[in-house]
């Protein structure tokens, strides 16, 4: 199916990286690779580095709820703080090339895609004025999507 929107999970591969996060034992490992080095030979692609960025942020004040099918389902253990730096500066990173290299086709989609990615990067970038409550970073659907009963593959 390839990519479907331009929100963070709207694409295969971020949607398969939240499978990954569901199995395994280790989630702040995946995102930590995942933020590490986007756009390098050792992440696979920049969608799951948005993909790692939205999970971290879906936490934190101001955050977007995730996409009630494609996102993770369990939730995550509480995550270092220093994960919301890795998150931010990835964000920069991939904000600050040139869209044509995303693959984007009509002006709109670039448009809207670097908007959400801003907004994201904002969320992330604001520095706490205490510490959160202890919360789940699973999916917080604020409402119900017409396929939220399985997730498609």
């Amino acid at each position: 199916m390839g990519t479907w929107g331009t929100g963070p999970f709207d694409n295969d591969l971020a949607a398969d990286y939240a499978l990954l996060l569901d199995r395994s034992g280790a989630p702040e490992v995946l995102l930590r690779h995942a933020l590490s080095e986007p756009g390098s030979a050792r992440i696979e692609s920049w969608e799951v580095t948005v993909a790692a960025a939205a999970v971290i942020a879906s936490s934190r004040a101001g955050g977007e709820p995730l996409h009630p099918v494609y996102c993770p389902q369990k939730p995550l253990p509480p995550l270092p703080h220093d994960l919301r730096e890795l998150a931010a500066a990835a964000l920069v990173t991939i904000l600050t090339r040139p869209s044509r290299t995303y693959g984007w086709v009509g002006e709109q989609f670039v448009t809207r895609w670097l908007s959400s990615l801003a907004q994201l990067h904002g969320v992330l970038a604001a520095r706490p004025t205490q510490l959160p409550p202890a919360a789940s970073l699973a999916c917080r659907p604020t409402q119900t999507a017409p396929d939220s009963g399985t997730r498609r593959r």
